[in-house]
């Protein structure tokens, strides 16, 4: 029985490629360990990865009080005249920032540490934080009923906060 000479050079050229690969980690001095990039912060909250869980409560608090922050930030330029269109019908530049802070803001929610995650109020509060967000879908929504829906996810996310600063060990 001879073998295919054109198989035998890919099973060589598969197999070898993954040392490949970790060689040249090795050389870049990272093998091994994940970027940056993935481990959520205070400072990163979203990090280009499928939602990593925060570390350990302090980080979560510090990524929820910067989300926070944000929201409330977004909200205040919303309600002084951020709601403006440009073209009648349109969804403003101002309105369409405000519904991406509030997705930030339940994605930072989302990223629970382990333990706090499936608690009773992080539950409610992700159900809470769905239904804001749903409220600002892809229909054209007024600027009053954004911000109001807005304000609610902050009070979602400041419910989320305080029962997570009430977990945390002392």
């Amino acid at each position: 029985m001879r073998a295919n000479p054109r198989l035998v050079a890919a099973l060589l050229a598969l197999g070898l490629a993954p040392l490949a690969t970790s060689d040249a980690r090795a050389q870049a001095g990272t093998a091994g360990t994940p970027p940056a990039a993935v481990t959520p912060s205070a400072r990163d909250a979203n990090p280009v990865t499928p939602t990593p869980q925060a570390p350990d409560l302090p980080t979560y608090l510090g990524m929820l009080d910067r989300g926070i922050g944000d929201l409330r930030q977004e909200i205040s330029r919303a309600e002084s005249g951020g709601g403006r269109t440009t073209q009648p019908g349109a969804t403003s530049p101002g309105m369409i920032h405000l519904m991406q802070k509030v997705r930030e803001s339940w994605q930072i929610a989302e990223r629970a540490p382990r333990g706090f995650n499936g608690n009773a109020e992080y539950d409610q509060t992700m159900r809470d934080m769905r239904a804001r967000f749903s409220e600002l879908g892809p229909q054209h929504v007024e600027a009053p009923q954004a911000v109001e829906s807005a304000r609610g996810a902050l009070q979602s996310l400041e419910k989320l906060r305080q029962a997570a600063a009430a977990s945390a060990p002392s």
